[in-house]
């Protein structure tokens, strides 16, 4: 024979056992709750982390910026204006470097790689050898690890035949055939 079971007996227990099952509810939600808002902290931590780096660095600038300015005495020569913007511009790359960025700048000669280079110019080139070469730099280019952060600008050589039998192999910067003008 099965047993009875009074409906006020299993309406109680079940009634604990839906408590029960709040209260782990509750406790799994400020669990939640606080995991999250330590994420937030860490990620605010982060990102104030990151921004000192930058805010320290840029204010080592403006510091420089202002050494120099104090020992301009009157008129600078064009050399001595070059070498003071080239070291305030050495000083904003290394600023950029603690961040994690490196400057690079491809060097005369190197292959002209879309990847790495933006063209801004066109040159000629000596000879057939030279084309689609770096002629110079105009702008140094950016890199993290593997990631470019700003390509170089160049200005890129291009070997222009004087017959129609000195024809380049390659074609235009954008790997098109140049069009006659």
């Amino acid at each position: 024979m099965s047993e009875r079971v009074e409906p006020c007996a299993l309406a109680n227990e079940f009634t604990a056992a839906l408590a029960r099952q709040q209260q782990l509810a509750e406790r799994r939600e400020e669990v939640v709750t606080r995991l999250h808002d330590e994420v937030e902290r860490l990620r605010r931590g982060e990102t104030e982390a990151a921004l000192d780096l930058v805010r320290h660095s840029l204010i080592r600038l403006h510091d420089q910026i202002l050494r120099q300015a104090d020992h301009v005495t009157g008129p600078l020569d064009a050399d001595e204006l070059r070498a003071l913007l080239t070291a305030l511009a050495d000083e904003a790359a290394d600023t950029v470097a603690r961040t994690g960025a490196e400057r690079y700048a491809p060097g005369p000669g190197e292959p002209f790689d879309m990847a790495l280079h933006r063209p801004v110019g066109r040159a000629v080139a000596a000879g057939p050898e030279q084309d689609r070469t770096v002629a110079r730099v105009v702008a140094a280019g950016f890199a993290q690890g593997e990631r470019i952060v700003r390509k170089a600008d160049v200005v890129v050589s291009r070997w222009e035949p004087e017959s129609p039998g000195d024809v380049p192999v390659s074609g235009g910067l954008d790997g098109t055939a140049d069009k006659d003008d």
